[in-house]
């Protein structure tokens, strides 16, 4: 399913109804992940083996040396492909060894001094479209996504054209597939299992932890038995949750304890075995007595809380949405809203900041579009 408004787009793999994988792009916190640069080398730090580039960003990327195909010096001019986003104190990751160069790059770089953008990577509906296997269907909300949609699909796979649909339903995809519901729950820490056990997530600026809790379990057996069968459950559940927030770097698992060694092997290797659907590299570095388990993960785009929420509270440590996110709801309501009252007048009433960005922020473009289909202004209010 591929929702789109200007500024906004929204793509989620849907497998037997159960949400897979979600991507969402916004124009003011882009995904770079992919993009062509041209480069130069600031240094060669041959401690760390690797050569830190100036690409135009705020940090130099890190290349390593392993992933150039050349020696490289200081000064020199470089094609790069960014394959990590920049995260914390750590700039983006690079790679010079690019096998399918978008057509006129290298032609581009002879004209373009660096640093400079030389190509975007893949937008939301490519990589959506290359995270899973072959879709039985492609619905997408937006007409000029659907126009896109259909001549990319014709170049790529053209049977898949017979698979995509346009929605043009008034209340939207996402709400109607349980999808918004979903999204609102991945920004909360606790996550329900079936059994009455939950997990909380919680992610921190050095690492993201986990922690396994029996809740309102009420199963058979022994301790180490219960134990055991809600680890289980928790570690298929686990990299769902990593893959949908979009989580990375390191993350501590605190499953409960199993005095059997057999149990914690069985658990971790339930982990690794869910990992493996994961198109980002992921590894299991092992479980200790306790029950803590390591994993560490590859970040190919920023996680979903960065993208949707801003930090808050002491020290920033805790996250709020911020005010495009909540303009962008805010849109959907009355979308929602306008189909109801057909007619009506709509008023969005809300925080100064909100009215901002639909008025000549962000979410500017996105509201003029949604007033043209509606054929009406919305009246915009400050909230008192």
């Amino acid at each position: 399913m591929i929702s789109t408004l200007p500024g906004e787009t929204r793509a989620a793999w849907l497998e037997d109804d159960r949400l897979v994988d979600l991507v969402i792009q916004r124009a003011d916190r882009p995904s770079l992940l992919g993009n062509f640069y041209h480069g130069r080398v600031t240094k060669v730090d041959k401690r760390l083996d690797a050569a830190f580039v100036e690409i135009g960003l705020s940090r130099a990327g890190l290349l390593p040396l392993s992933e150039a195909e050349r020696r490289l010096a200081e000064g020199d001019a470089v094609i790069v492909k960014l394959l990590r986003e920049a995260q914390e104190q750590k700039g983006p990751r690079l790679t010079a060894r690019i096998f399918n160069p978008p057509r006129g790059l290298r032609d581009q770089a002879r004209v373009r001094k660096p640093p400079a953008l030389l190509a975007m990577g893949d937008d939301p509906i490519d990589r959506t479209l290359a995270a899973g296997a072959e879709p039985d269907e492609i619905v997408v909300d937006d007409p000029e996504t659907f126009a896109l949609a259909r001549d990319r699909l014709a170049a790529r796979d053209p049977k898949l054209v017979e698979r995509l649909r346009q929605d043009l339903d008034p209340l939207s995809l996402f709400e109607r597939a349980g999808v918004e519901t979903e999204i609102e729950a991945l920004l909360e820490p606790r996550v329900e299992l079936a059994s009455g056990a939950f997990l909380l997530i919680e992610p921190v600026r050095t690492l993201t932890a986990i922690d396994v809790n029996s809740g309102r379990h009420e199963g058979r057996g022994s301790q180490d038995d219960q134990a055991r069968a809600i680890n289980l459950e928790a570690a298929a559940e686990i990299p769902r949750q990593l893959r949908l927030r979009a989580l990375s770097g390191l993350i501590a698992i605190d499953f409960l304890a199993m005095s059997s060694a057999a149990a914690r092997r069985t658990v971790s290797a339930a982990l690794r075995q869910g990992l493996k659907q994961d198109p980002e590299p992921a590894r299991v570095l092992g479980m200790s007595e306790s029950g803590l388990a390591e994993v560490t993960r590859r970040r190919g785009r920023p996680a979903l809380h960065e993208i949707l929420t801003e930090p808050c509270g002491l020290g920033g440590l805790g996250r709020v949405k911020d005010p495009v996110t909540l303009a962008f709801e805010a849109l959907r309501s009355a979308r929602r809203e306008a189909a109801s009252r057909p007619g009506g007048t709509i008023v969005i009433e809300a925080a100064p900041a909100i009215i901002r960005a639909l008025q000549g922020g962000p979410a500017a473009s996105a509201r003029r579009v949604l007033e043209k289909r509606l054929g009406r202004a919305f009246d915009m209010a400050e909230a008192k």
